[in-house]
């Protein structure tokens, strides 16, 4: 389970902004905590969200997440290309293949109750 924080931490080192095990500045901070409001917002919005917005993020989750938010800031920092083509490769157009592993990972496969059991 990851926290709220460390996710943001987490996004800023993917995306480059922070090297790994330094502090976010506090725009920085802000700017990722907004997009990671709008990608809840997208996920709760989808029936996807099966932890609560301050809550701990399951770990199966994280990365297509982590994409999901990385995804809408790429145009509000400077990403190396071979990085930014990465998270678009990932993360698909606006976050549409991080948003189908998610679902994936949230629903549960259906079986039906209607086949014969051997038992």
């Amino acid at each position: 389970m990851a926290t709220k924080a460390e996710i943001l931490q987490r996004v800023g080192e993917d995306l480059g902004i922070v090297p790994v095990g330094q502090s976010l500045e506090s725009q920085d901070d802000a700017r990722i905590d907004v997009a990671y409001s709008e990608a809840y917002a997208r996920v709760k919005e989808s029936g996807l969200a099966s932890w609560a917005f301050s809550g701990e993020v399951p770990d199966t989750i994280v990365p297509y997440f982590c994409l999901l938010i990385e995804e809408k800031l790429l145009i509000s920092y400077s990403v190396p290309e071979s990085r930014a083509l990465r998270i678009k490769t990932s993360a698909g157009d606006d976050g549409d293949l991080a948003m189908l592993k998610l679902s994936e990972l949230v629903i549960q496969e259906y079986t039906s109750t209607d086949d014969v059991q051997d038992f």
